[in-house]
């Protein structure tokens, strides 16, 4: 079966599309990957072809973004649809009505709520909550006309439930078969902070501030940045009294990227709630932490509180608050037998529980269910 997937934010290497679901889906399937990058083209890596369309400059441009996607997949000979946000649904859905393909939608996040987040319309307005209802009611309406569903967590699939569809959980856990060397002695004070594009509500502020508290205990202690920093935190990351403890990678290649991370002795996921997809979310950072061994420090929100709190790997704090967050880390310092059992209590429940191996057989049965249908009606 050919396989089409379709993003029309993320780039071609993301996480969840390319290095999981496409690579899962190539072992039974011919997979294409359609996505926006700097510029465009076409390759193969890993046995998935790779379509990119040039992104503009400017996000008030998105439409354009749009408009090259769908004339990328008319170029497509795909029997699916793999769609991985409202926008690109709307043009699978059109694959679907102008030439009679099948249409999957993997549900990322709490668009309601992301969408007038990512434009700028600020939290609990008018025009936030009308918004919000308009993309809610049009997503639902598209969503109805898929073949299939997924989504990433429970919190995200509770609002299709409660409307009568059913999606299957794609959970964001880490591939636990990298033939990475688990690190065994984490001396140091080298603190961990990841995230794929750093944005004020990741908490890096509030990170930092904690570690220039802690800096007045321990003065050997680092602050590694593993990911791409937007221009808007750059001067509050690279103060000057910043630079002596802050590195910043910038993106890495997902290798590398768990490499660097292998040096930490600590990883910090402070998300900072300030609209509802943050709220519910359960980000991928938190497994890749415990696959390494590396004990959390963690804001305590539903999600993350459910996994870091079953697992034993980490401690959950106040993400508004400095304070907890800095004695969080004092307290990983001055305890080290304490955060080597953490650390090794999150790589087992990685290794036994949440890693990629059991979604991948949800998606790789979803699609052989589909297959037989194709197979049926042709």
């Amino acid at each position: 079966m050919k396989i089409c997937m379709l993003t029309s934010t993320h780039g071609p290497g993301d996480g969840r599309i390319f290095q999981k679901e496409a690579k899962s889906l190539a072992k039974e399937h011919e997979v294409t990957i359609i996505a926006p990058s700097e510029g465009s083209g076409s390759d193969v890596a890993d046995g998935i072809r790779i379509v990119t369309i040039k992104r503009p400059d400017s996000t008030a441009l998105h439409p354009i973004t749009l408009l090259r996607l769908f004339r990328a997949c008319l170029a497509q000979d795909a029997d699916v649809y793999h769609c991985h946000e409202p926008d690109a649904l709307l043009i699978g859905v059109l694959m679907k009505f102008f030439k009679g393909k099948r249409v999957v939608y993997d549900i990322h996040e709490h668009w309601p709520s992301e969408i007038p987040f990512d434009i700028g319309i600020r939290n609990g307005t008018l025009m936030q909550r009308a918004l919000s209802a308009l993309v809610s009611g049009v997503e639902m309406a598209l969503a109805r006309r898929a073949e299939s569903t997924f989504a990433v967590s429970e919190s995200v699939a509770a609002r299709f439930r409660e409307r009568g569809l059913e999606p299957t959980i794609l959970s964001n856990y880490s591939i636990a078969d990298l033939d990475i060397p688990y690190n065994l002695n984490r001396d140091g004070r080298s603190l961990m902070f990841m995230a794929g594009n750093m944005q004020s509500f990741h908490g890096v502020g509030e990170c930092i501030q904690a570690v220039s508290l802690v800096r007045e205990r321990y003065p050997d202690v680092s602050l590694t940045l593993v990911g791409n920093v937007r221009e808007d935190l750059y001067e509050c990351i690279h103060e000057s009294d910043h630079n002596e403890f802050i590195t910043s990678t910038g993106f890495l290649p997902y290798r590398e990227m768990y490499e660097r991370m292998n040096e930490g002795t600590a990883g910090l996921l402070i998300f900072q709630p300030t609209y509802y997809n943050i709220s519910i979310g359960l980000p991928n950072k938190l497994f890749d932490y415990m696959l390494l061994g590396l004990p959390v420090i963690a804001s305590d929100l539903p999600e993350i509180r459910n996994v870091v709190s079953k697992a034993d790997c980490g401690i959950l704090i106040d993400p508004a608050s400095v304070s907890d967050i800095a004695d969080a880390i004092a307290y990983l310092f001055e305890n080290p037998e304490e955060a080597r059992r953490m650390g090794a209590n999150g790589r087992r429940a990685v290794l036994e529980t949440y890693n990629w191996s059991g979604m991948e057989a949800n998606l790789l049965q979803t699609y052989r269910n589909l297959d037989d249908a194709l197979s049926a009606s042709g």
